[in-house]
């Protein structure tokens, strides 16, 4: 019968289980304690072989620990089950964090600081039962272990988790603190016998200070978004999407047909084919649809749904960058762990806004990569350029085709545009449908209904046929509803008055509009105002351009405001955002007022321009204005046109100047530039040249007579031009115009009166907004769009007077920032570089052996540079730079196809191309060899790295490399001895046993040494009778030792105790003295006393011989008292694993 413990030991299993997913939980469930040893073994013997070992002690507080728990918790539960899932986890992390030196260190260290926080309560076990707190403790501690792995397994299981590791470990793993805390208190309950009373309050305490460090952390976190925000500019589609969602709101079952359509469901619900494309005519209620699918995508998928609306003539919403900049914005919003990567992006660079495409690139793909799966809704792709079209669609495919790959970021995307030529071309393949009437005909015919209904409601009339596009439906019923009397309606109802075309439907939209000659001059004013526009108008600066009086030089919003709204006065044309921004209704609607010209864009701009220039001549923008005047000025309305005006006089002047522009309008131009002039205008601190631009405008004012201000204007234009252009503060040092000093005194008026609150905030919001707190930098984008409070705006601002910030976290100079590069590095070297050496310092380096050589006396400190070293006279290129320098060849092919795996990077494991390389083997024995080392090679090519396979191979032929390396060391030795052996025996005129005694003499002399009386150990798998003696501490495998130098020459190649004899009476130095052949190739690299027994008959080269495993601990003798042993450090049972 199941207990309340075991129970609760189950909850906590099955809801880590949860976060897992099937295919890890799997393999999680059969891992054991002895698979997690074999683990550990495999990566120290590849970390051996690379060498660069850590410290895998580190792991056995916390193995043996949690070991000991399976005793204890078996009382409750099959221990077995709820250990394999700590075992797993080790096991897979160990084994992800491995090919990242400093992110193994770093998991190591989180081990250790575990483990030691865990009790030891082995000997709790009879007592668990009589006190339930324990119960619950022991619960509480799986629990938080389990806590543990669950984030540790959310970090590592990322796909680029690498590229970001630098930039935001330090910040993810402060999610472990309280995890660590929760334990210490734990650990005190078993080791102190706390009380029940007490352990709740460590719990509180532990929970408190857990809570309040959130806090904080949520805190900078908040911080560094809205910066890295305000740095990306990203468009904001939630308003297009929220005004969308507006407009479908009256049938809110719009678009149904789409959402139940086979291909959208199968794009949805597999991802077989993971793009999608929806195209149809201009008009057909693409955009509408879009959102449609958006919504549908948030409900399932509400934190994998990202999506951008592409906008013509919009500078937000039609590059490549502007894409991208959204689409890290809205994953940034779901997926704060990409936060700290980004933010220190950001600071490095130093930029006020990201402008490099590359980089925003490689962002976004990390972004995307690092999120999961993902669905992405690309709208309007028709509506950017063929170049920027171009670049989004070969960028989407080339991540979606990765992401198929993988079954944990799975990419789908979904265009929206019209079915024209170039975007053909660039999706063919792919897959796609086109909305047509018979798709949307249900919608249409809802669509009518509803405003049917209230056609009827307003003129109690019956139910009239209709038929058409989304778009042509639209306009039409609304133009209906738009009539004023129930005889107006009856006479548009005629079937040959019904519009059939988008064209005819403006027309007499326009004509409807045009009809009342009370509101006619308003809406011609609206319409040219929204097709000129530099950027989208607020309805409230449109009511402030309207309120002002150049004749009377005033601005009265009380009797000049409209009151009529947007749609009163334009109809359907126009339509008003969320955000309170106007917009046509359609990029047709656009293209048919200029086609018709209705609206004269040069004429527009020209009147723009008088009524900008104009407005910021007026009294109230002189400097000479005490403050309670510009007080009583904001309150009435007064600047509610001035952040336009200030940005864009001059765009219109130079956009509506033409060489054809009549006289007069240029007289009254040039009047009220002398005012703006008079009024604004400062001589320069250091004279510039006058660009070839503004030369043509000088010849357009002065066409007929010269106008005494026109120098002075030229430079206006000019330095007015720099600081739109330009985010340092040289451009507004060196301006011409004082209207930035005085709208910034302006704006700090405003501010006071919105902090004091000594008037009606809602009359505030009216003319200025709801966000007052604005940038004073007239190329920013926030100059206009303001900020809701000064500490957001200042935070802002430190980014452009010093946008270089520390990307640490809790430093200090994240927020008090600098001025340049330079000094950001140097804080950064003389604050944190201490910091990375602590990461990166482990493990430190034991002191290096210096090698002498025993000819030329020569000191070495790098075992390569010793073993590379030749100073005989001997011409015969070593096995080792034979060996290094064909690898470094077959690298350097290589690497031009891709990345080299991690054995062809390495020079020390022989190649079947070098085998008849070596001198010291007959032919025969190079055939065999060939096959063996042919074999391994295959291994390496075709196995998995993970594999045991692999790893066997990688070991045998690392160890068979250094084998006939020392192999061929030992012939060039023999070789340079018997050469200096005849030439002692021709210089020497004595007796044959003269000649002997010279000869032992000489062997005497080839002695292995290093410099030291204590005889060196010989890593050779020579295997005499006994093992020479090897330096006291120092093993094989050690990254200090070096082999010593090859012995005097012995003819013994085979690796028996005995050496070959020779024929009696000859010595090695005697002319008829032949010396015998190498024995046969010994595949045996265990380096024991005696051979392994092979079958009778059976050759080390035959197919059914296998060579013995060597032992784990590399070692190279029987003796094991210097193998590398893991059970000694994570409390195993102190034997070598096999």
């Amino acid at each position: 019968m199941a207990t309340g413990t075991s129970l609760c030991f189950e909850r906590i299993l099955s809801s880590f289980k949860s976060h897992l997913g099937p295919k890890l939980a799997a393999d999680f469930q059969t891992t054991s304690l002895d698979d997690l040893r074999r683990c550990i073994a495999k990566i120290e013997r590849k970390q051996a072989t690379q060498k660069r070992m850590q410290d895998m002690g580190r792991l056995s507080t916390f193995v043996t620990i949690m070991d000991n728990y399976s005793k204890v918790i078996e009382v409750f539960i099959n221990a077995a089950d709820i250990l394999a899932f700590v075992w797993g986890p080790i096991k897979f992390l160990l084994q992800v964090a491995s090919s990242v030196s400093e992110a193994f260190n770093e998991l190591l260290a989180t081990y250790k600081m575990i483990g030691n926080c865990l009790p030891h309560i082995e000997t709790c076990q009879g007592i668990l039962l009589k006190y339930p707190c324990l119960e619950q403790a022991l619960e509480s501690m799986f629990h938080d272990i389990f806590e543990f792995h669950q984030a540790a397994l959310l970090y590592f299981r990322k796909p680029m988790w690498k590229q970001i590791f630098q930039a935001t470990w330090s910040t993810y793993k402060t999610k472990f603190g309280p995890i660590v805390n929760s334990l210490k208190s734990h650990k005190q309950l078993f080791g102190e016998r706390l009380t029940f009373t007490q352990l709740e309050e460590i719990r509180s305490t532990a929970a408190q200070s857990a809570k309040n460090l959130e806090n904080l952390m949520k805190g900078q976190m908040m911080g560094q978004l809205r910066e890295v925000q305000c740095w990306l500019n990203g468009a904001d589609v939630a308003t297009d999407q929220d005004t969308l969602r507006l407009a479908r709101s009256g049938n809110p079952r719009s678009g149904s047909w789409l959402l139940k359509h086979t291909l959208f469901s199968s794009w949805k619900d597999t991802t077989e084919k993971p793009i999608l494309w929806v195209n149809g005519i201009p008009g057909a209620g693409k955009t509408v649809l879009a959102s449609i699918m958006i919504d549908e995508c948030l409900t399932d998928y509400s934190k994998h749904t990202i999506w951008f609306y592409f906008k013509s003539g919009n500078a937000q919403r039609g590059s490549f960058l502007s894409f991208a900049c959204s689409l890290i914005s809205q994953v940034l919003e779901k997926n704060t762990d990409l936060l700290p990567y980004i933010y220190e992006c950001m600071c490095r660079k130093g930029k006020k806004t990201l402008f490099s495409e590359a980089l925003a690139k490689e962002l976004l793909e990390i972004a995307i990569r690092n999120s999961g799966n993902l669905c992405i809704i690309i709208d309007g792709l028709d509506e950017c350029s063929r170049s920027e079209r171009r670049k989004v669609i070969e960028w989407m495919h080339s991540v979606i085709d990765v992401s198929q790959r993988s079954s944990s970021n799975r990419i789908r995307c979904i265009y929206v545009s019209q079915r024209d030529a170039v975007t053909t071309r660039a999706l063919k393949g792919i897959t796609s449908f086109e909305i047509g009437t018979k798709d949307t005909h249900d919608d249409i015919s809802a669509y009518v209904s509803s405003r049917a209904v209230e056609i009827q409601n307003k003129f109690r009339m019956s139910d009239e046929t209709r038929r058409g596009m989304f778009l042509l439906a639209k306009l039409v019923m609304s133009n209906l509803f738009s009539q004023v009397s129930p005889n107006a309606l009856l006479n548009a109802l005629h079937a040959e008055r019904i519009p059939t075309q988008l064209e005819e439907a403006y027309d007499r939209i326009l004509k409807s509009i045009l009809e009342d000659q009370s509101s006619r001059m308003y809406a011609l004013q609206l319409l040219a105002w929204l097709v000129c526009a530099k950027r989208q108008l607020q309805w409230r600066e449109i009511q402030g351009a309207v309120s002002i009086d150049l004749k009377d030089e005033d601005v009265d919003t009380l009797s000049r405001r409209w009151i009529l709204d947007s749609r009163d006065l334009c109809d359907s044309l126009v339509e008003r955002r969320t955000d309170g921004s106007l917009e046509l209704v359609h990029e047709t609607a656009k293209l048919f007022l200029l086609q018709t010209k209705t609206v004269d864009v040069p004429r527009e701009d020209l009147s723009m321009a008088y009524l900008c220039v104009g407005y910021l001549a007026l009294p109230g923008f002189q400097t000479c204005l005490p403050d309670g005047t510009i007080v009583d000025l904001i309150k009435s309305g007064y600047y509610a046109f001035a952040d336009y005006a200030v940005c864009f006089w001059s765009h219109h002047l130079r956009d509506g100047l033409k060489d054809d522009t009549e006289q007069a309008t240029v007289n009254s131009l040039l009047e009220v530039l002398s005012r703006f002039l008079e009024s604004h205008y400062r001589a320069p601190e250091t004279d510039f040249d006058i660009p070839i631009f503004a030369r043509e405008i000088e010849g357009r004012l002065q066409m007929h007579e010269v106008w005494s201000d026109c120098d002075k204007l030229l430079r206006a234009l000019v330095s007015t031009k720099k600081q739109l252009s330009s985010f340092n503060s040289d451009a507004a040092s060196n301006d011409c115009l004082n209207i930035s000093s005085v709208v910034a005194r302006i704006r700090q008026l405003l501010e006071q009166t919105v902090l004091e609150n000594k008037v009606d905030s809602e009359m505030l919001k009216s003319f200025y907004g709801d966000s007052p707190f604005k940038c004073p930098r007239i190329s920013c984008d926030y100059f206009y769009q303001g900020f809701q409070t000064a500490e957001i705006r200042d935070s802002h601002m430190n980014k452009h007077n010093r946008p270089y910030g520390c990307s640490f976290p809790q430093c200090y100079r994240s927020t008090i920032r600098f001025s340049s590069k330079k000094l950001l590095e140097r804080h950064i070297a003389d604050t944190h570089e201490g910091q990375k050496r602590d990461v990166l310092a482990f493990p430190p380096k034991r002191a290096k052996l210096s090698l002498v050589c025993r000819f030329c006396k020569k000191e070495f400190h790098e075992t390569k540079l010793y073993r590379k070293h030749d100073c005989t006279r001997q011409p015969t290129v070593s096995m080792e730079k034979s060996l290094t320098a064909t690898v470094s060849e077959s690298a350097a092919t290589n690497s031009t196809t891709g990345e080299l795996s991690s054995h062809s990077k390495r020079s020390d494991l022989i190649r079947t191309d070098q085998v008849h390389k070596l001198p010291h083997l007959n032919e025969a024995q190079k055939a065999e060899l060939t096959q063996v080392v042919q074999k391994f090679w295959q291994t390496l090519d075709n196995d998995d790295e993970q594999s045991s396979e692999y790893q066997t191979a990688l070991l045998k032929l690392t160890q068979l490399s250094q084998n006939f390396m020392e192999g061929m060391r030992l012939f060039q030795h023999r070789q340079q001895t018997l050469q200096q052996q005849n030439e002692l025996q021709q210089q020497s005129s004595t007796a044959h046993s003269d000649q002997s005694e010279q000869q032992d003499s000489f062997q005497k002399q080839q002695s292995p040494s290093f410099g030291s009386t204590s005889p060196a150990y010989s890593p050779l798998l020579s295997g005499h009778e006994q093992a020479s003696p090897k330096t006291p501490g120092l093993s094989p495998t050690s990254p200090t030792y070096s082999p010593p130098s090859p012995p005097a020459y012995s003819p013994s190649f085979s690796g028996h105790g005995k050496a070959s004899p020779k024929p009696p009476g000859l010595s090695p130095t005697s002319p008829t003295y032949s010396p015998p052949s190498p024995p046969a190739y010994s595949p045996s690299l265990s380096g024991h006393r005696q051979e392994s027994p092979k079958p009778p008959g059976v050759s080390p080269t035959s197919p059914m011989y296998s060579p013995p495993s060597p032992q784990f601990g590399f070692s190279g003798s029987g003796d094991t008292s210097g193998d590398i042993l893991w059970d000694d450090r994570i409390g195993g049972n102190g034997t070598s694993a096999q």
